[in-house]
């Protein structure tokens, strides 16, 4: 077992991580909204405000038991 070809793997694959780690990096900071949110976001929020009850919550969801026959 040549143990430098080991070592020479080892780094490849520590360079290709550290890549894959710096372009997920600047994908999460090129992910932030930027501009005017989409026309429908606006339009929700403005029936929003126009009739708050319309937005309230759902209801609990609750375990059917089950049948052990």
């Amino acid at each position: 077992m040549d143990i430098q070809k080991m070592i020479r793997e080892l780094e490849d694959e520590r360079d290709r991580l550290d890549e894959a780690i710096l372009a997920l990096e600047r994908l999460a900071v090129a992910n932030r909204a930027r501009g005017r949110p989409p026309r429908w976001r606006k339009e929700l929020a403005a029936k929003i405000a126009a009739n708050p009850e319309t937005m309230e919550a759902a209801p609990p969801r609750t375990k059917k038991p089950q049948d052990i026959s």
